[in-house]
């Protein structure tokens, strides 16, 4: 292993786009949706511990989390966890572990990744990283890691290729995020387009110059901080940041990114669509997560969660998501992922707090 590899797993979203079942209070990364023993926030760990040295691994997430973190990743010294004291996406969390880890070995190389991801090809994923953290080591780009689109998925971003570098690498000439069906259809015929598979990967020095637009404040210093003082920056100056994803500053800002076409299985397990396309399905198209068992009657192209210990049976459905956690049941078409976050919110400002 390199001593200058980092990873930082962006691990404090609320996942409402898998609500019931991820609340905010205990959101997707911390459960266990393939019924493996292991959530999505420890199967990421794992991929990336294959290659990462342990030491080198951080967890960024919102501070009312850390508790799960490291119930879930004892491995972890409480120097790993970077609590966010603001949930305002990936980001400023990201400019901040950045900076954080830069104080530590000002010669770093990052992978960023989110905590929901489902892949299946580890080696080649190992291999592509790998390779990825060899390049931004010696230029002064982002990376972002890509893979061949292969549906018309409208829950993914769209990056389209651009003047070739090398063999795997291309300059960014465009990027879509989730666009309509029909653009999408156009996307993935015309053989241009990648998916943004959310993995960035940078040197600690190319994202300096860039931190202090993304956490004013914090400015670019070669001087150390102290563990202290470290903190009361974060204090201070996060909760002031800019909302916004990592995803969307790298590939919308005229940044200096480049595209990776990537060949490890991907698929981003944040909506219940793309939950129901990584599960076995039945020959009419159905899925079970969890639960007792399900009889399905005249049903099709329908994903049920249920918990453990519960049974249903599920008749006259065509392609809806049923979805059973607590105290709330949800029962919505799968063509309509984005308003999943909508009902959420609904529910917590008609029925309460606790049912959101």
């Amino acid at each position: 292993m390199r001593t200058h590899d980092y990873c930082i797993i962006l691990a404090g979203g609320q996942g409402r786009r898998l609500w019931p079942v991820s609340r905010a209070q205990h959101p997707k990364q911390f459960i266990d949706f393939f019924g493996v023993g292991r959530t999505l926030l420890q199967l990421t760990f794992d991929r990336l511990s294959r290659f990462i040295p342990l030491q080198n691994i951080y967890v960024s997430t919102f501070t009312d989390y850390v508790p799960l973190v490291k119930n879930q990743l004892p491995e972890l010294q409480d120097a790993q966890i970077l609590a966010e004291p603001a949930q305002l996406s990936t980001a400023p969390a990201a400019a901040w572990a950045s900076w954080y880890i830069s104080q530590r070995d000002p010669e770093a190389c990052i992978v960023a990744s989110p905590a929901d991801q489902f892949i299946t090809n580890e080696a080649a994923f190992e291999q592509e990283l790998s390779q990825g953290l060899d390049y931004v080591r010696e230029h002064p780009q982002f990376l972002a890691m890509s893979v061949k689109a292969s549906t018309p998925n409208t829950a993914y971003g769209y990056l389209q290729k651009g003047k070739s570098i090398d063999e795997k690498r291309f300059m960014r000439k465009s990027f879509t995020e989730k666009p309509p069906i029909e653009f999408a259809k156009t996307f993935v015929s015309s053989g241009e387009f990648l998916w943004n598979t959310g993995l960035f990967l940078w040197h600690v020095q190319t994202m300096a110059s860039y931190v202090p637009q993304l956490l004013p404040g914090i400015g670019i210093s070669a001087v150390e901080f102290s563990e202290e003082e470290a903190q009361l920056a974060l204090q201070r100056y996060y909760p002031a940041a800019e909302y916004n994803s990592i995803d969307a500053v790298l590939l919308d800002r005229d940044w200096p990114t480049v595209v990776q076409e990537c060949s490890f299985g991907w698929r981003d397990v944040g909506s219940w669509p793309v939950m129901k396309e990584v599960h076995e399905t039945d020959a009419d198209g159905n899925a079970t997560v969890g639960g007792a068992g399900v009889i399905f009657q005249g049903t099709r192209q329908t994903l049920v969660h249920l918990p453990q210990g519960i049974g249903a049976v599920i008749r006259g459905l065509d392609g809806y998501v049923v979805a059973l956690e607590g105290n709330m049941l949800m029962i919505t078409p799968t063509d309509e992922p984005a308003h999943t976050r909508q009902l959420a919110n609904t529910a917590q400002l008609r029925l309460g707090q606790e049912f959101g």
